[in-house]
């Protein structure tokens, strides 16, 4: 029997796998940038999957009934932009995988469910925010076709400054 990846809008009892999922993901990305072990105040955030619903939808990946992946949708990601104004744009944010399985086409399948959303929602693009530190993200993105979107990158500053990049996926012509 094969496993089969299902994507399905997140339910309030999923928050805390999810929660703990998007810390074990995200973590090892930020080893030695002299973050708390608790990753502070991103970490917060990170956890604060209750926060993320009160502004998107919450969106899982599962096999056999494990959640492996989430993200959050933006049917508007011009609330959520810090930089700039993405009019007419979805977007995502905080995609996650279990480490245990990355590289096994989650997050691919999570962003391409996103392009679907956006597209069946009559968005004009699909944006989003990601780090420098994300380097397999970004090339993800870039293979399915996402292109840098300066207009919302930023810049995180303190004593480790960090670059959040924005990117770009035309929905229509």
């Amino acid at each position: 029997m094969t496993s089969q990846l299902v994507i399905r809008e997140a339910e309030t009892s999923d928050y805390e796998s999810i929660a703990n999922l998007t810390m074990a993901a995200y973590k090892p990305l930020f080893e030695g940038a002299g973050l708390p072990e608790d990753l502070g105040w991103y970490g917060a955030e990170l956890r604060d999957v209750t926060g993320r619903a009160s502004r998107a939808m919450i969106v899982v990946a599962e096999i056999d009934d494990q959640i492996v992946g989430s993200l959050a949708y933006h049917h508007d990601y011009a609330e959520e932009a810090h930089e700039g104004n993405p009019q007419d744009c979805a977007g995502f944010r905080v995609l996650a995988t279990d480490p245990s399985y990355q590289g096994r086409g989650i997050g691919e399948a999570l962003t391409r469910w996103c392009i679907d959303k956006a597209g069946s929602d009559g968005r004009s693009a699909l944006v989003l925010n990601t780090t420098d530190y994300m380097e397999a993200a970004q090339r993800l993105y870039r293979r399915l076709g996402f292109e840098l979107y300066p207009e919302i990158s930023y810049r995180i500053g303190g004593r480790q400054p960090v670059e959040v990049l924005g990117f770009r996926l035309e929905l229509r012509d």
